[in-house]
């Protein structure tokens, strides 16, 4: 009887197990909340992100072949398939595209330097121009230093901007966290969680240097001792103007010359009368002296700094820096009118005789009564150190510190040589380094105007690359 019992009470328990068991079956336990990238994939080859059972076409990673993948437990899983020339073109950047025989996805197959599933992704692109509108590099991190969330990500369902909008290819969206500017902002941002929130935030992708970059025009007007030019032709130029003591208005004295957002070079003379900072405008983007220019932009002076060596008798250390006010970090905007100019290399040596460029409001001649209307440039010669001393210069003081540039054409005293003259002070001397324009020297001083065989002088900017950057910082 009890062994009846023992067996009745075991069917009993394996009864309830099975039961136990099937229910389980039926009704499996899922996790509910976000999607879990535990078992995704990354493909190497083109660096996408695919999620558990998510199948794809790559390039094949050794020679020409191209392989299916699927993701399996966190791997990719990839064979060789057959494919065709693909019927339209799909890729950018001259990539080459192919098109799965059998069904309809395809591949393109990237030049060195590009990737993604459509070529559009640049690995060597690291920085932005402009707004970065057409940024296509694979920075991912913002500045508070998250990372970006896949544009593809679930977690952005309803969002605008996502790889499910109808233009992502054309905006740079895909199945990738790479930092994009697709709505116009002022940078390159890109989708972040913070304490589990969605939200957004620039990323921290440097902007480009377009320091020295120009939209040169060939000047159309000659003019005595240069030729007339337009702002776009020398957008760094600037023109310093302060406030009449005993009569209303202003008047122009000096050139400057923009090296960043904030920040004009000029000459140190040209602030002998110690004026108030706040009685200073600095202009730019103006290509007539008086007239304003329609992307011109007008600044206070916060404050100015003179050379402590600058010597008012002979214009050694003949340099200032003045500092634009702005009620943020940022001063001027870049346009094609307005732009920085380069510094030079600490290590920069131009050859003798290179041909470089000056620009400026001055005076025809030194017997002008007025400055020019329109801006000039005028081309010269840097003179070799040989040909920049005293004994060139009617036994002037001429230092280490300075150097000599002029017009070495012939033809006689009826020439007309290029040169600086009264007014151009403080503006540049820039030569072409690396396609770019970059300062050589600021316009100091010179023995009258477009004189035969006498170079004007010029302060020496490579002597102070280290004075220049130690008083820009905050």
């Amino acid at each position: 009887m009890n062994a009846m019992r023992r067996e009745l009470v075991c069917v009993l328990l394996l009864c309830g197990a099975a039961l136990t068991l099937s229910s389980q079956e039926i009704h499996p336990r899922f996790r509910r909340g976000a999607r879990s990238y535990r078992g995704s994939c990354r493909d190497e080859k083109t660096q996408t992100l695919y999620v558990q059972n998510e199948s794809w076409l790559r390039p094949g990673l050794r020679g020409n072949r191209v392989e299916y993948c699927r993701c399996v437990g966190g791997r990719p899983q990839c064979h060789s398939v057959p494919v065709k020339s693909c019927s339209e073109p799909r890729c950018f950047n001259g990539g080459m595209c192919r098109q799965a025989l059998y069904f309809s996805d395809f591949v393109c197959q990237c030049p060195e330097g590009f990737l993604g599933k459509r070529c559009e992704i640049e690995k060597n692109e690291d920085c932005y121009f402009g707004k970065g509108l057409a940024y296509r590099g694979t920075y991912s991190l913002t500045t508070s230093g998250a990372s970006c969330l896949q544009w593809s990500s679930i977690v952005l369902t309803g969002k605008v901007y996502t790889a499910w909008k109808t233009n992502s290819q054309a905006l740079g969206l895909g199945n990738h966290n790479y930092c994009r500017n697709p709505d116009g902002d002022a940078k390159p941002w890109c989708h972040v969680l913070k304490d589990h929130k969605l939200t957004w935030e620039y990323c921290d992708v440097p902007q480009c240097s377009t320091c020295g970059l120009r939209q040169y025009k060939q000047p159309q007007f000659r003019i005595k001792g240069g030729l007339y030019a337009d702002i776009t032709s020398h957008p760094w130029q600037a023109a310093i103007f302060v406030k009449n003591r005993r009569s209303p208005g202003e008047r122009f004295f000096c050139g400057g010359i923009l090296i960043s957002s904030c920040w004009v070079l000029s000459a140190a003379h040209c602030f002998q009368e110690r004026y108030d900072p706040h009685h200073l405008r600095v202009v730019l983007g103006r290509t007539y002296r008086e007239v304003p220019g329609e992307e011109e932009q007008k600044f206070e002076v916060e404050k100015y700094i003179i050379h402590e060596a600058f010597d008012d008798d002979t214009y050694n250390n003949d340099i200032v820096l003045l500092k634009l006010q702005s009620d943020s970090l940022h001063c001027a905007q870049e346009s094609d009118a307005v732009r920085t100019v380069c510094l030079p290399e600490a290590n920069l040596q131009l050859p003798d005789w290179t041909e470089c460029e000056l620009s400026g409001y001055g005076k025809h001649e030194a017997s002008s009564p007025f400055y020019s209307e329109r801006l000039k440039e005028a081309h010269v010669r840097l003179y070799p150190s040989s040909r920049c001393t005293s004994q060139h210069l009617f036994n002037k003081t001429v230092t280490n510190n300075m150097l000599c540039a002029g017009d070495t054409r012939s033809g006689g005293n009826q020439a007309n040589l290029h040169d600086a003259c009264q007014g151009d002070s403080g503006g540049p001397l820039v030569c072409m380094k690396d396609n770019r324009m970059t300062l050589v020297g600021i316009i100091s001083w010179g023995i009258g105007c477009g004189q035969k065989d006498v170079p004007g002088i010029y302060t020496k900017v490579i002597n102070y690359l280290d004075w220049i950057q130690n008083n820009m910082r905050p």
